[in-house]
């Protein structure tokens, strides 16, 4: 007798269920690139071989160091979107990229991270502590970090330095800020590739 009603009352909570996992939005994933390789520029060597490059540590703010992607909402505010996220672990992330960034601009086919074990003697070690990287969606994304060059071996030296760099995004999506971010570091690399040719040129 009161089976159409139980019936009823499953059907609306059924429905309601299944609107409420509809109506929730699907986390985009998101990846850092590097810049685009160059094949025809001449490798860089010291006493006859590839100059071997070490990477890290890097270190970025405990901002940063998350899964969703953060922005800057106002001077002194940040937003971390829980829908738009890092494929990985965004300092890792980065320590990749610029890796990768300076084997294509000296180029060398030995860079090696701070965390990975190599045999092979190192020339240089770079180290970057980014203090911020974040900026507005549509706005301006900016890069702040110090960092240091130490040639390994005889000539040894280290060099510190700061470089303070910024991106338009040119849209307001995440995809664009992520590309602005790419760019900020292929400039950084750029800086650090410089400062290594420099070095081998004294």
């Amino acid at each position: 007798m009161h089976y159409p009603r139980v019936l009823s009352l499953s059907l609306i909570s059924l429905s309601l269920l299944l609107a409420g996992c509809g109506s929730s939005p699907m986390a985009k994933i998101y990846i850092l690139n590097a810049m685009e390789r160059e094949t025809s520029v001449e490798a860089l060597t010291v006493d006859g071989h590839h100059i071997a490059v070490k990477v890290g540590p890097i270190s970025i703010p405990d901002t940063l160091d998350q899964p969703n992607i953060v922005t800057r909402t106002g001077a002194n505010s940040l937003l971390a979107d829980e829908f738009n996220r890092w494929s990985g672990d965004f300092q890792s992330d980065i320590q990749g990229i610029i890796g990768e960034n300076i084997s294509i601009l000296l180029p060398t086919n030995q860079v090696i991270l701070s965390q990975e074990i190599s045999l092979l003697p190192i020339d240089f070690q770079v180290m970057v502590n980014i203090r911020r990287f974040d900026g507005e969606l549509g706005g301006i994304v900016t890069l702040n970090a110090d960092w240091t060059v130490a040639r390994k071996g005889k000539d040894k030296s280290v060099m510190a330095n700061k470089s303070v760099l910024q991106e338009m995004t040119g849209g307001a999506d995440y995809q664009a800020y992520v590309a602005a971010q790419s760019r900020l570091l292929e400039k950084l690399s750029q800086e650090i590739a410089d400062e290594i040719k420099r070095q081998l040129n004294h």
